[in-house]
């Protein structure tokens, strides 16, 4: 697909990355918003579920958890700032953009301000992984450049992951399996298909938050041509695919459980107490009413996006506290 590049007219300090900074809210909380903090959470929950899965396994060590935790906090963040750079430098943002906090084009920051927090959470992001390399092997090496690179390529030319409708799969390979896989290969350092297991409700609530992004945004995306799944597909489709990343989280968690009961010797379970994410449930309910009910330009969408957020990390602890559950009670991997 063609993007659009802003036109260097746009602002009179494109040349120099952007509009220049003017008076309006402290610096700081500029700052703090563009990091959308309201989606840090999606970083939070897959290592909270990993290092259960590690812990219901024999294996759990605090400070190996917290670094896991800050290093995925800090590329969550880093994402959200390079996404807000290079939707407004290709053109992909306006100033009424709903997805986007509008720093740049209100000049609280300017394009090469939020460029370099972006590239500054992922520098200080990568300290850590070499931290955690020093401490369990090369092998993190791995999980730390593959999230780097679809962290920055997300939006970034030339593959904009994003606009070309494969962010779905690339936050299901980062937020999902990457995150949940790699927050227990650092508490002990083996393949487990329990892991994996975990990985995928966790991964397709990750998914349905970005869904929710896309179907709030679905007129300013298309305007742009920018192809999300909902632009490719129509807003339709991207209604019932919220639904089905949904309801699919709920089932996928009682299909490994359920393995682990009849057929413990497939490796691929999740001990009987994970079954405790079932208590979110009828927040999924809601969550899928109200966008359903929800006209095409219903302020109810922006609020699903938070929702969908808070159904993630709500999930994902609970499964996590069910799975650490199953290791307190000696229920055997």
């Amino acid at each position: 697909m063609q993007e659009i590049e802003r036109p260097a007219s746009a602002s009179s300090g494109s040349q120099a990355g952007g509009t220049q900074p003017t008076s309006g809210p402290p610096r700081w909380r500029s700052w703090f918003n563009t990091a959308r903090p309201v989606t840090l959470t999606a970083a939070v929950s897959p290592v909270l579920v990993g290092a259960a899965v590690a812990a219901w396994q024999g294996a759990f060590h605090l400070g190996l958890f917290a670094l896991t935790l800050l290093a995925g906090v800090l590329l969550q963040a880093g994402v959200n700032y390079l996404n807000e750079y290079f939707d407004w430098k290709y053109g992909l943002d306006t100033a009424q953009s709903l997805g986007s906090t509008t720093v740049i084009f209100r000049g609280e920051m300017t394009g090469a301000q939020v460029l370099g927090m972006g590239l500054g959470c992922f520098a200080v992001a990568t300290a850590l992984g070499v931290w955690l390399i020093v401490l369990i092997g090369p092998a993190i090496l791995l999980f730390g450049v593959a999230a780097l690179f679809i962290g920055y390529f997300y939006s970034a030319r030339p593959f904009t992951f994003a606009a070309r409708g494969l962010g779905d799969l690339m936050v299901y390979l980062a937020m999902g399996f990457l995150m949940v896989w790699g927050a227990y290969y650092v508490q002990t350092p083996h393949w487990s298909w329990a892991a994996f297991a975990a990985s995928v409700p966790a991964g397709l609530l990750v998914v349905a938050i970005l869904n929710m992004n896309n179907i709030r945004d679905y007129h300013d995306d298309l305007a742009v041509n920018k192809r999300t799944l909902p632009v490719r597909f129509g807003r339709a489709f991207g209604l019932r695919y919220h639904a089905t990343l949904l309801y699919s989280a709920y089932l996928t968690t009682t299909l490994f459980v359920a393995l682990g009961l009849l057929a413990p010797a497939v490796g691929l379970t999740l001990p009987w107490p994970a079954l405790l994410a079932w208590v979110t449930f009828p927040l999924a309910l809601r969550d899928v009413r109200s966008v359903f009910a929800a006209g095409e330009h219903d302020p109810i969408l922006r609020l699903g996006v938070r929702r969908t957020a808070a159904l993630h990390f709500q999930f994902c602890a609970a499964l996590a506290l069910g799975v650490a559950l199953a290791a307190i009670l000696h229920i055997a991997a």
